[in-house]
């Protein structure tokens, strides 16, 4: 077999790979498939619309923190920039 690509984790064989999907049909399980970037941000989106009220109130506490930190680092700069203009 040929040396593995260095992006790849591990290679298999079509014999291993054979025996992965054999496996996986056997069981009822489902291969996964690979998902475009537009289908992961959508899917992404799907699940914030689907949150549960604790799980948002505590999004919402982080986003606020990281919100009101940032605008105060802006506040500042913008003072200091009007003191020396």
């Amino acid at each position: 077999m040929a040396e593995c690509p260095v992006e790849f984790y591990e290679c298999l064989t079509e014999e291993e790979w054979d025996d992965i999907v054999y496996l996986f049909e056997e069981n009822d399980i489902e291969i996964p498939q690979a998902i475009g970037d537009v289908e992961a941000a959508s899917d992404f989106v799907w699940q914030v619309l689907f949150l549960s009220p604790i799980e948002l109130i505590y999004i919402g506490i982080t986003m606020t923190v990281l919100a009101t930190y940032g605008l105060s680092i802006y506040y500042m700069f913008k003072k200091i920039q009007k003191k020396f203009s």
